[in-house]
């Protein structure tokens, strides 16, 4: 039995140990880079590499430490905590899951090139799939030549794009099969466009567009069924995701705590009327049982026990974290009031930057449609229970809001 209340001290002392220092700094310049759109400046993400950040969940044979999921979601549940700079956990994490699929290949020329520089902090890498159309729509295609593969299309919406040394990218084949290629910032006709999204400002995000780029044969990270390749990815990114904003809901509530204990309503401290305990209490209540639901999801996926391409508790504890943590913020924003509206900084900006962690990895309506469908499918293979233990037939559903 893993006791995950001391496994969370450790992480956290851990976190603030090597890189508490770094930390502060990126929070220091936040406000001002999130008004001029930059990303953490460059000498401190490499310096998170150089203290071995990135390198800290990969494996050893490019010089990582191995942690397991559950560790690795606590670190980013603290970097969430400590750093006020929403996109930096999200940055740092794409780059590891890449690097991550890189080794999984076992291709040693691709991990040495690709993989250890990034565990190094030498180079940035981003995720080229977002096309704003499904799979089987992508316009992204590779055409096989002589001597490697022709790449044209585009790429919507690339986190840390305008940090990235290549990218790892899916497009379609002639006969509409996926593949995972390797495409670097410098090939000869990629052009990289800042992107200007509503939130996560901070994220270096970027468009992408390949006009005729040539790419040699040994870049092809998945030569077929790109699409389950992609959906691993995806899958992992539906937990890490949530683990950096629990983090920061979690600074969030205790933040209101020390505001509202130090304004006076009516002769008395905030904090001691009856509706703001009730409130703080159903924001702890909201960041627990999301942190609970994300750690069983993270300690199935330490043991092994979760299916590859979509898993339904994986799934679940992310559409249930992100409306936790919304919930959290908007509750902040209720009883904190006028100070949270024009004098805090940084509330405004979490409610925007987290938003979009409702379409991340998957939409909140599109996973629940298919744990919906999933449920259904294991429904037909399991005995009517209320039949057998009441002797009628079950009830018919009703029809309205609450079934569909």
């Amino acid at each position: 039995m893993i006791d995950v209340d001391a496994r969370r001290a450790e992480v956290a002392e851990l976190v603030q140990r090597r890189w508490g220092t770094l930390l502060t700094e990126i929070s220091s310049t936040i406000v001002e880079r999130d008004d001029a759109r930059k990303p953490p400046p460059a000498d401190l993400m490499a310096a998170t590499g150089q203290t071995g950040l990135q390198a800290l969940s990969l494996p050893p044979e490019v010089g990582g430490e191995g942690v397991d999921a559950l560790t690795w979601g606590m670190v980013l549940e603290q970097i969430g905590y400590f750093c006020k700079d929403s996109a930096l956990p999200l940055i740092i994490n794409h780059q590891v899951d890449i690097a991550r699929l890189i080794c999984e290949s076992g291709r040693n020329d691709l991990i040495e090139r690709y993989a250890r520089p990034v565990a190094e902090g030498h180079c940035g890498a981003g995720i080229a799939y977002t096309e704003n159309a499904d799979a089987f729509s992508f316009r992204t295609v590779l055409h096989q030549k002589e001597d490697g593969y022709l790449l044209n299309g585009y790429k919507s919406y690339i986190t840390g794009g305008q940090m990235s040394d290549y990218f790892l990218t899916y497009a379609l084949d002639q006969t509409g099969d996926m593949l995972a290629c390797l495409v670097q910032s410098d090939d000869p006709g990629v052009t990289v466009t800042p992107a200007v999204p509503m939130g996560m400002k901070t994220a270096g995000a970027s468009s992408i567009s390949f006009d005729n780029v040539m790419l040699p044969t040994e870049r092809i990270l998945e030569a077929s069924d790109g699409l389950t390749h992609a959906q691993r990815f995806l899958g992992n990114q539906r937990l890490w995701i949530a683990c950096a904003p629990l983090g920061r809901a979690q600074a969030v509530l205790d933040e209101c705590a020390v505001q509202l204990a130090g304004t006076t309503r009516y002769g008395e401290p905030v904090t001691d009327l009856k509706n703001v305990q009730a409130s703080l209490g159903r924001m702890y209540i909201a960041i627990e049982s999301a942190r609970a639901m994300l750690y069983q999801a993270l300690i199935r996926v330490s043991e092994g026990n979760t299916e590859p391409v979509f898993d339904p508790m994986v799934s679940a504890a992310k559409v249930f974290a992100v409306e936790q943590i919304r919930f959290v913020l908007e509750r902040a924003l209720g009883i904190l009031g006028g100070f949270a509206f024009y004098e805090s900084p940084h509330l405004g900006r979490y409610m925007r930057d987290f938003a979009g962690l409702s379409l991340a990895a998957g939409t909140q309506d599109i996973l629940e449609v298919n744990l919906g469908a999933g449920v259904v499918a294991r429904a037909g293979g399991i005995p009517n229970l209320f039949a057998a233990n009441h002797g009628q037939a079950s009830p018919e559903p009703r029809v309205g809001a609450d079934v569909a």
